[in-house]
């Protein structure tokens, strides 16, 4: 695994002290919902990666989602240079889930969106099972993988990443 922790990536501190979950059910991936640049997978832009992070938690936390939150509102982050930021990490309550669904779940954001890099590449895929597998060693997560748009009425986490998902969310 390929982890990058919050000091690596110059992470802000949370406003706040974060809700310990002991336990989730599992965790449900996301995707940016917007676009993300097309060529964000290539080879030397790894850099990008980082600052499209630092970008989403300048957002959650400054209210741009239309409430501030803590934090970045997502356990962990996946790149596709197969890198795994650490966001709330194991153990923290995300924001991403939706009212009433973020204790069932741990949320973890695949850097993919609705246009420009849409589809995942097998980099991506294996930070994703990376993370889960971390999150089930380090934050007691259970067996359920699932989409954003399994618990709450939105396109999230995107056709592909979805039918990833439903086919058993497995290594490539």
């Amino acid at each position: 695994m390929n982890l990058i922790t919050r000091a690596e990536w110059h992470a802000k501190k949370p406003t706040s002290a974060y809700v310990r979950l002991a336990s989730t059910e599992g965790v449900k991936i996301h995707y940016t919902g917007g676009k993300v640049p097309a060529d964000l997978a290539d080879p030397g832009n790894h850099d990008r990666c980082v600052d499209l992070v630092q970008d989403i938690q300048r957002m959650h936390m400054s209210g741009g989602r239309g409430e501030k939150y803590i934090d970045v509102g997502y356990n962990m982050v996946c790149c596709p240079h197969r890198r795994t930021f650490v966001g709330r990490g194991p153990h923290a309550l995300p924001a991403a889930n939706g009212a009433g669904l973020n204790s069932g779940h741990y949320a973890v954001l695949a850097l993919v969106g609705s246009s420009g890099l849409t589809e995942p590449n097998d980099d991506l895929l294996n930070a994703l099972v990376d993370a889960i597998e971390y999150l089930r060693e380090h934050g007691d997560a259970g067996r359920e993988v699932k989409g954003h748009r399994d618990g709450y009425d939105t396109s999230c986490p995107g056709d592909p990443l979805y039918r990833w998902i439903r086919d058993g969310a497995e290594r490539p």
